[in-house]
């Protein structure tokens, strides 16, 4: 059993299987893939009991598209991988190890869950760390759900739509967060910026995390190294414009002064001479 189907409130086989089936037609041989309609998605998060109602998308990103979905009388967010339009390419030689089993696929719908359970369980272990972000609700073959992050129906703006009245201090707050999800839960964002931050209640919320990078014993701290110092720069970026300035290379060290897994920790000693990590 995978680990989204342990969470699946279905008894007839697995999630993943049935929307193999459906989308086969309920028989063998090869499927076509092709773009969902809402009615589809909205089909399938009742289906699978993830929302008793989907009632309009919020927004569409590179990977996913985003529902305001309803649980009953409380919005929440139902995020839909794609399927049909996606960067995450299914090699048709070397196929995708599945997370779950360990066995080599070239069934795309198997590489999308899993990048699905992937966030998902960034998602859990930073919200269980402390860190400000929409928590994890569910999640099945494609799809998962998370906190709605708004007033009513109304989701909070970007950081970059908003006019702050102390924005140095939410700066501060934005590297606090993000040092507990770095220090604390052991992931980098990988594309943290205004556009990836919410402004609600006074606070900043970190989202959209697919793309954060596991930080452990088996990680490529230069890679690591690189992600933090973008990310970093990238927020600073946004609060130049207050005429906030700080030295990035300070609060990098900050991050890795606070933890580096104990096997990497002569990681720089052991760079290429010549390597430029920018």
């Amino acid at each position: 059993m995978s680990r989204v189907d342990k969470f699946n409130p279905l008894a007839k086989g697995s999630a993943i299987d049935q929307k193999r089936d459906a989308l086969r037609g309920g028989t063998c041989g090869k499927a076509q893939i092709e773009e969902p309609k809402f009615d589809e998605i909205r089909r399938d998060a009742i289906t699978f009991n993830l929302a008793t109602d989907v009632l309009y998308p919020i927004s569409a990103g590179k990977e996913a598209s985003i529902f305001l979905a309803l649980w009953k009388d409380h919005p929440i967010v139902l995020k839909a991988y794609r399927l049909w339009s996606t960067p995450h390419k299914l090699s048709t030689t070397k196929g995708h190890i599945r997370e779950s089993s360990g066995k080599k696929t070239r069934w795309i719908l198997g590489l999308i869950e899993d990048i699905a359970v992937a966030e998902f369980d960034v998602l859990q272990d930073c919200f269980n760390a402390g860190v400000r972000i929409p928590t994890p609700i569910s999640r099945v073959a494609n799809y998962l759900t998370m906190r709605f992050i708004g007033d009513g129906e109304t989701p909070a703006p970007q950081l970059r739509e908003v006019e702050l009245d102390d924005p140095e201090t939410v700066m501060n707050e934005i590297f606090d967060q993000y040092l507990k999800m770095y220090r604390d839960a052991h992931y980098t964002h990988g594309d943290l910026s205004a556009y990836n931050i919410l402004w609600w209640k006074n606070h900043p919320w970190i989202i959209d995390v697919p793309q954060s990078e596991t930080v452990n014993k088996w990680s490529d701290m230069n890679k690591v190294e690189l992600f933090l110092r973008r990310d970093i720069n990238n927020v600073l970026k946004y609060f130049t414009s207050y005429g906030i300035e700080r030295d990035p290379e300070h609060i990098l060290n900050v991050f890795l002064d606070a933890y580096i897994p104990s096997n990497l920790r002569n990681y720089r000693e052991l760079r290429n001479e010549g390597l430029e990590l920018t």
